[in-house]
């Protein structure tokens, strides 16, 4: 694959990557960081990164975003449910998914302290 190829590749997957990113709702909320990275040369596979943060408990909001990546044709992770780290492995035809919650007066690297009454959840999708 030449480099033209490539560069159409990575643009379709950032395409993607987004769109699953949309349908899972990874960027409801205040969002902190929304960035693609990797993806070339022996920077790995191309992943999207979303920090948001959200309204309510780390367990309800665990709970809405596993739920809305079922809802899309992910596979229940085991062992649910993921209060805290939760990952969904290789789907047919989705990338793959992990998300992390935050808990209020917990630091979420790089963005800092989570706000009382707010949950910090962190999506990347590969």
């Amino acid at each position: 694959m030449g480099l033209l190829g490539r560069r159409r590749w990575r643009a379709r997957q950032r395409v993607r990557l987004s769109a699953v990113a949309d349908r899972i709702g990874a960027r409801n909320g205040s969002v902190l960081k929304d960035e693609f990275s990797g993806g070339t040369g022996f920077n790995g596979p191309l992943t999207l990164g979303v920090i948001t943060l959200r309204k309510g408990s780390p367990v309800e909001i665990s709970r809405e975003q596993i739920d809305a990546a079922l809802a899309i044709g992910y596979t229940r992770p085991s062992p649910p449910p993921c209060d805290q780290v939760c990952g969904f492995a290789v789907t047919p035809d989705l990338p793959v998914l992990h998300i992390k919650t935050y808990a209020a007066g917990k630091v979420i690297p790089h963005h800092g302290e989570v706000p009382e009454g707010q949950t910090g959840v962190s999506v990347s999708l590969t």
